[in-house]
């Protein structure tokens, strides 16, 4: 039985008790995380079936592992990404896939300002820089898109609004002002405020390089919940 304190708990404190063989507590942060994971695993893969082995995959590895996470490294959310993202690309290489050269469409955020700087600092280069060619560049890069897109799809209507309008259609700030009608002031603003909330929810917004190595692959289970 899942008790109202459990669900209160911290991702530290939570971990703590799954590496103590709480199950309830494995069971909250499955539902606490697993539908994010999901989401970006499938949009990396275009496959449910297999990004849903390997969410289960990540889960299993923190009941297993759970001792191995340290809060001072990061969010459990970005552990188990890290996780995924190792399983993910493990099963196209079994699979003889490469990632398509997939660009990240959010050029509309590169426009320059007359001096040369970047018109929109606040958006990571990660997100801005021209696709690559190289299989390894191009597959992290697939995975910042696949993990910002669940994440912009969480965000409040209005920031997702901004984000999506430079995201998916290249308008540039100014541009998104006009066509929502709304000060230019206020497209910064909630383009601020929105890659604030990404990163809360996800952290740096990287290729997950710099994110904490996963633990070492573990045979697999038969179900994400804990196997005893």
């Amino acid at each position: 039985m899942i008790d109202s304190e459990s669900t209160d708990l911290d991702d530290a404190r939570l971990v703590a008790r799954i590496a103590s063989g709480e199950e309830s507590a494995f069971v909250i942060a499955y539902d606490r995380h697993a539908g994010f994971l999901f989401a970006s695993v499938a949009r990396f893969l275009g496959d449910r079936e297999a990004a849903a082995e390997v969410v289960q995959d990540a889960f299993v590895t923190l009941w297993r592992r759970a001792r191995q996470f340290d809060a001072r490294s990061g969010s459990l959310l970005t552990w188990l990404l890290a996780i995924a993202r190792h399983r993910a690309i493990d099963r196209l290489r079994a699979e003889g896939r490469r990632p398509t050269r997939d660009a990240i469409r959010l050029e509309a955020f590169t426009e320059g300002a007359s001096d040369g700087s970047p018109a929109h600092p606040d958006v990571p280069r990660e997100l801005t820089a021209d696709a690559a060619t190289d299989p390894a560049t191009v597959a992290t890069r697939r995975w910042t898109q696949s993990v910002v897109r669940s994440g912009i799809a969480e965000l409040p209507e209005n920031e997702r609004r901004v984000i999506l309008l430079g995201y998916a259609e290249d308008l540039s700030q100014a541009q998104i002002a006009a066509r929502l009608e709304w000060p230019l002031g206020t497209v910064k603003s909630r383009t601020r405020r929105a890659m604030a909330q990404l990163r809360a929810r996800i952290g740096p917004i990287t290729g997950a390089d710099g994110a904490p190595a996963p633990p070492a692959r573990s045979g697999r289970a038969s179900t994400a919940r804990p196997d005893r």
